[in-house]
């Protein structure tokens, strides 16, 4: 009886057998792949059957099936593998399953959200359905384009002047002022030295870790960010405080940036400090003209949208001890977004090179 034993295995068949062994809400497949990794293992069939919980002929008939038919041969799921087949649902009770799931659960349940087993339950209780599996369930929704979403926050404007604002950017936007400028101002941060979370590339098992803070003696920074709708650059100066004594250097710095016959167009929000008079009187003397955006509506500024890039790629799963390393690398991502470096920085070899001599 021991002379049948599983082939060899394709290097994906073994990847995939270890996957099913560790099926647990599974038992079959669990207990099939560990039968054919166990007779790849050289276990004969009597001390198989005796692991797994079973008779040997049952060992030797999963061997069989997998050596005809590859793993297809030996996986089951209730779902698919019933007697019947797969439960059929007609048209009308799918629709109805799809506007049970977008219906309000706190009327129909008690509670904030849905989740799969609670609507299942749901359907059953209210005999919209006789049973039907988590999986079954997930696939009509998804197939009804019912996916789950996360909320998103809106915040409406309350500026009684929205539409004239709203109308006199919109105008800037669609149209180049002759010999003029079009630039978008804001503030970045405070920029904390904290771990920051992000997703990053891994191999299955494998979660980067980032230190626990409790006190943060190092202080803060501010970026002012301006971004060039002509030249489409994104350049910006660092400061510990975010005020009209250091928003004043920004703009001269800013304005030294360009000819003095170009009239600059500047977008940027109603910040008390933007209003200072020592600013508003400097911005009329050198030909800076601003452009307010409405109370509550941020988003009508583009240099919004060059942050959140900046924060994924400069700032997203890093750990930086001081203000200084924190700096070189956004002033790294801004080099290569401005076009001013290749992405390449170093070569792959001589990384491995350092990091096998460090290992």
């Amino acid at each position: 009886m021991d002379k049948i034993a599983a082939r060899t295995l394709r290097p994906w068949e073994g990847r995939k057998l270890h996957q099913m062994k560790r099926q647990l809400s599974n038992a079959v497949n669990c207990r099939h792949a560990r039968i054919i990794l166990l007779s790849r293992g050289g276990v004969c069939n009597s001390q198989i059957a005796q692991r797994v919980g079973c008779t040997p002929q049952w060992v030797r008939k999963i061997i069989h099936r997998f050596n005809d038919g590859g793993i297809d041969a030996i996986t089951w799921y209730p779902y698919y593998c019933a007697e019947h087949g797969p439960a059929k649902f007609m048209a009308d009770v799918t629709e109805q399953i799809a506007e049970v799931a977008l219906s309000p659960p706190a009327k129909l349940i008690g509670m904030s959200v849905w989740s799969l087993a609670k609507l299942r339950d749901y359907l059953m209780a209210q005999k919209i359905v006789p049973s039907i599996s988590l999986e079954r369930l997930r696939q009509i929704l998804r197939q009804r384009g019912v996916r789950w979403r996360h909320t998103k926050t809106w915040k409406d404007s309350t500026d009684p002047d929205f539409w004239a604002k709203y109308r006199r950017i919109r105008r800037l936007y669609a149209a180049r002022p002759p010999g003029g400028r079009r630039m978008s101002i804001d503030e970045f941060g405070p920029l904390n030295l904290l771990p920051r979370h992000g997703m990053h590339y891994a191999r299955t098992g494998h979660v980067d870790r980032h230190r626990a803070t409790y006190s943060r003696n190092g202080g803060v920074r501010h970026l002012f960010g301006a971004y060039d709708l002509e030249r489409d650059t994104l350049v910006g100066t660092f400061t510990e405080k975010k005020n009209w004594t250091t928003f004043l250097p920004f703009l001269r710095w800013l304005r030294a940036r360009y000819r003095e016959g170009e009239v600059l167009h500047v977008i940027l929000d109603n910040a008390a400090f933007h209003l200072k008079a020592e600013v508003l009187e400097y911005a009329a003397s050198h030909r800076i003209k601003f452009y307010f955006t409405p109370t509550g509506a941020s988003w009508l500024n583009r240099i919004e949208c060059h942050f959140t890039a900046l924060r994924k790629f400069a700032l997203d799963n890093t750990d930086y001890r001081t203000h200084d390393q924190m700096q070189a690398a956004i002033r790294r991502y801004l080099d290569w977004r401005n076009g001013r470096r290749e992405i390449s920085m170093q070569s792959w070899r001589s990384y491995c090179r350092h990091r096998n001599k460090a290992a």
